[in-house]
């Protein structure tokens, strides 16, 4: 994570528009660092001034993923557009620069990446558990209308499901967009979508949109990570 500070400086080129930006940072860690990883992130953004009013930090730990997603956490950071532009202004910051110094002496930085929601849908909450799929999408647009009224008309209520859009950072897999699903448990997450086997109508139009997306999506990863911290 050496060079998380640089990255921190010279992201305020980010476009903002609709619902909330994020940006990401992966890293791997030690099993017997993880701890202690856990705890500087604590102590660090439990301080006020650690972040900019309205930008909410996640810790997250990449618990399911293949070869390809070889990174062993995510810090994560959202806001709008005015916070996260806040949260990248340019300036010294002793306490930060400390606190990537600890966590460069523990981890072994990964990648990088920054994107937007487009559409968010179910009950805002803390979802510890969260299913992200990664897609290569063509036509956005149409994807993104036939998402939207499938998802309003039956997605189940206790959970939060959101397509977004990868602005910088993607993979050489060439990733466009993603759908992350956020559950209240690993039973949840093990089959999203069982709640179909129980909801003819649901199915048959889940089916319909499967296959008007036949050329338009490829599948391209996915990976489920559960919430360590949330600041």
């Amino acid at each position: 994570m050496k060079n998380l500070l640089l990255l921190f400086l010279l992201s305020t080129s980010l476009i903002f528009s609709q619902e909330y930006y994020w940006t990401s940072y992966s890293f791997n860690v030690e099993p017997e660092d993880v701890e202690t990883v856990g705890k500087l992130t604590n102590e660090y953004f439990s301080q006020e001034g650690s972040k900019a009013d309205g930008v909410t930090v996640f810790l997250f730990e990449n618990h399911f993923r293949d070869g390809t997603v070889n990174a062993s956490h995510s810090l994560v950071f959202y806001g709008t557009q005015e916070a996260m532009g806040k949260q990248y202004s340019p300036g010294e910051n002793i306490s930060f620069t400390i606190y990537l110094s600890k966590m460069g002496q523990l981890t072994k930085s990964h990648s990088s990446a920054a994107g937007k929601s487009l559409i968010s849908i179910g009950t805002p909450g803390n979802y510890p558990i969260q299913a992200v799929y990664w897609l290569n999408v063509k036509n956005a647009a149409e994807f993104a209308k036939g998402f939207g009224d499938y998802q309003k008309k039956y997605a189940p209520k206790n959970r939060r499901v959101t397509l977004g859009s990868f602005n910088l950072g993607r993979s050489p897999f060439g990733e466009t967009h993603y759908v992350l699903v956020g559950v209240e448990s690993f039973m949840e997450a093990f089959d999203v979508g069982k709640f179909r086997e129980t909801n003819k109508a649901a199915k048959n139009a889940w089916d319909k949109y499967m296959l008007s997306n036949q050329g338009n999506v490829e599948f391209v990863r996915s990976t489920t990570r559960v919430m360590l911290g949330k600041w």
